[in-house]
C-alpha cells in the first residue's frame, strides 16, 4: 500500500490541505498519514548533558507527545475519520521541513500534502519557506495547497 504524508499545523487553510490529503489517498488507495510538527530550541532527541559537574552520563527525558499538538492533531482526527480513509497520525520536534522529509522517506511515500503559506521576503532569505524545502528534499511528488 503506498503513503501520502499530510504537514498539518491547525492553521487556516489546513483543512483544505487535509481535504486534498484525503482525496489524493483515496485515489490511491494509499494509507494517509497526517504528521503534526513542533518546532523546538533544542532537539529533545540529541545530547541531554547540560554542564554536569562530573562524567555522568545524563540520562535521557523520555520523548512524549508535545500537549500543543493534541488539539492539533484531534482536529485531524475529526476531519479525516469521517472520510473512512486509513490514516496514521503522527508528530515530530524540530524543523518542520526536514520532519516532514523525513517521514516522507521513512515511509517510501509516494506524495507529500501540506499548505503553502505567504511568507515575506525575509523568511524566505532565512530560510522560512517550508514547502520549497520539502520540495527540493523530498524524493517524492509534492503538493502544496495554497
Amino acid at each position: 500500500m503506498s503513503t501520502i504524508v499530510a504537514g498539518f499545523d491547525g492553521q487556516d487553510g489546513a483543512d483544505r490541505v487535509l481535504d486534498r490529503a484525503i482525496e489524493e489517498a483515496r485515489t490511491a488507495g494509499a494509507l494517509l498519514v497526517v504528521l503534526a510538527v513542533v518546532e523546538m530550541p533544542l532537539n529533545p532527541e540529541g545530547p541531554q548533558n547540560f554542564g554536569s559537574l562530573d562524567d555522568t552520563p545524563a540520562s535521557m527525558i523520555p520523548l512524549v507527545q508535545p500537549p500543543e499538538l493534541e488539539p492539533v492533531l484531534a482536529a485531524a482526527r475529526e476531519q479525516v475519520e469521517p472520510s473512512g480513509v486509513a490514516a496514521e497520525y503522527a508528530w515530530a520536534v524540530g524543523n518542520p521541513a526536514e520532519a516532514i522529509v523525513g517521514e516522507a522517506t521513512d515511509r517510501n511515500a509516494a506524495a507529500v500534502v501540506l499548505g503553502h503559506h505567504h511568507h515575506g521576503l525575509l523568511a524566505r532569505l532565512l530560510g522560512g519557506d517550508v514547502a520549497a524545502e520539502v520540495r527540493r528534499a523530498a524524493g517524492c511528488a509534492v503538493i502544496v495547497v495554497d
